[in-house]
This record gives structure tokens, sequence and C-alpha cells, in this order.
């Protein structure tokens, strides 16, 4: 059950802290065509809406394997967070040349600069344990677990030169996004499912 309904937040809002969030508008002033035609985004990122989907009911007509099909017909504003790569097709059902698309590529990690070795994060299907293996650095890191909505659900520091282990069993099954950060910048961000 709790599975369910955290899936069904997925498509409601942003992972905010490190995602973008992207606007189509239409209708009105605008008439029957999306402004942008195009957005290109990164995984992670929120694609909204804006506009009255009573007179132009929203529908996603081709989407990348495992995303999740869109539909809103009643409001004036929807939010899908772009969890794939690849390319989103979507259309007015009300007006047949009332297309809009959306680009989504995977965001590549950061290396750290100031070390040979890089940070691994395993497994990234997780029952109940997450282990962070951190090169030896004279920067502290931090993780951060945060979960679609850009809430943090698990801090810890992270040990310098040593693996330190994540216990995420006490947090609802889905999909998260471990950032790892220093005091300057955020250095990796890997997505995680927690089963």
């Amino acid at each position: 059950m709790k599975s369910k309904i955290f899936t069904t937040l997925l498509v409601l809002t942003s992972f905010s802290t490190f995602a973008t969030t992207h606007i189509f508008t239409f209708g009105g002033s605008l008439g029957d065509v999306y402004s942008p035609i195009l957005v290109n985004v990164l995984v992670g990122d929120t694609v909204t809406w804006n506009g009255d989907f009573a007179s132009h009911p929203l529908e996603s007509q081709t989407i990348p394997a495992g995303a999740a099909s869109f539909v809103c017909t009643t409001g004036t504003t929807f939010s899908y967070a772009v969890l794939f790569a690849g390319d989103y097709f979507f259309r007015c059902d009300n007006h047949s040349t009332m297309t809009g698309q959306i680009k989504a590529s995977t965001p590549s990690s950061v290396k750290i600069t100031d070390s040979k070795n890089e940070i691994s994060i395993y497994p990234t299907a997780v029952l109940s344990f997450l282990k962070i293996n951190m090169p030896l650095s004279n920067k502290i890191y931090v993780a951060d677990v945060k979960n679609i909505l850009g809430q943090t659900v698990l801090h810890s520091e992270l040990a310098n030169g040593n693996v330190t282990t994540l216990n995420l069993s006490d947090i609802y099954n889905g999909i998260y996004f471990i950032a790892i950060r220093n005091d300057m910048d955020v250095v990796k961000v890997v997505r995680i499912v927690k089963e």
C-alpha cells in the first residue's frame, strides 16, 4: 500500500532540490499551441503544464519504456516527474495539431576532482542497507537521501576513505535520489529503488 501511494505521488511533484521545473503554457491568447513546443530536460526534472485542461485535455502519446503515461482533463495545472530518459510526445485530445515534446536525458555524475578514486554507491535496488564507499579526501561529505518530492528522508555524514552503511529499512518503497555533497558542490547524484 505504501508503495502504491508513493508511486502516485511521483507524477505529481518534483525532486526540487536537484531538479528543474520546465513549464508549458497553452490556450488563452496562445490559441491551440503549446509554448514552447519542445523542452529538453534531465531525468529527475519536472514538467508542468498551465492552461485550461477542460478545453485542451492533455494526453501522452508516445513515452519511453518504463515511464508512466499521463492524462489530465480538468483543472489548470498539471505536473509530471520525468523518471526515464527518452522522448515523450503529448497532445491535446480536442485539437490533433496541438502537440508537444519532452526530450529527457540522463544527468551525468560529477567525479570528485581531488582524488583518483570515485564514490561508489551500491546496491541501487535496496531492501534495507545502502553502502557508500568514499575515497580519501580532505573535504567533509554528506549524503542526503531525497524522495521524489525533494524531501530529505535521511541525512548522514560520510566517512572519508571508508564505507558508510545507511539503513533505509524504515523508509517507504519507491524511487529515491542519493545526493553526495560537500560544503560547496553536489558531486554525485544516484537514483535508487527502495524495495
